[in-house]
């Protein structure tokens, strides 16, 4: 609960463009009600580097062997370091427990996400389209 803050600016910070691009993005801008709400519901972590926040992680379980990852996000300076693969990577390490993942993407915004999560072995499910936005569900079996 004392990190509630520490979790919100990297958070921001991962999804600001996001939000200027589509004029909204749930990770963007949480109050402090709503990262303590987070915390107190589902597994959250932060992503450190040299004593730095420079990510989150957020999962939820569901039950019956099944988690969701409703968040990881690492600060675009960051990105393109192998970070979110260790970050998917320990996740792996600690639902040792788990059966499947899964988490919904947006496209055309993060499309370079998609690349990201196929590569870790996640697949397209099922998929959908509000307004101009395609969304996709991934999963993965563990």
């Amino acid at each position: 609960m004392t990190d509630a803050d520490t979790l919100i600016a990297p958070q921001s910070q991962c999804f600001y463009a996001d939000f200027i691009r589509q004029g909204e993005c749930p990770g963007y801008n949480r109050s402090r009600e709503e990262m303590l709400e987070s915390i107190a519901r589902k597994h959250v972590y932060l992503i450190r580097c040299e004593g730095q926040t420079i990510g989150t992680i957020i999962i939820s379980d569901l039950g019956g062997g099944n988690d969701y990852l409703g968040c990881i996000c690492v600060l675009p300076a960051y990105e393109n370091k192998g970070i979110g693969q260790l970050a998917v990577q320990y996740l792996d390490f600690l639902l040792f427990h788990t059966r499947s993942i899964g988490l919904w993407k947006r496209l055309p915004i993060k499309t370079r996400n998609h690349y990201f999560y196929r590569k870790l072995g996640y697949a397209v499910t099922r998929e959908y389209t509000v307004g101009n936005v395609r969304i996709s569900y991934f999963e993965r079996d563990i």
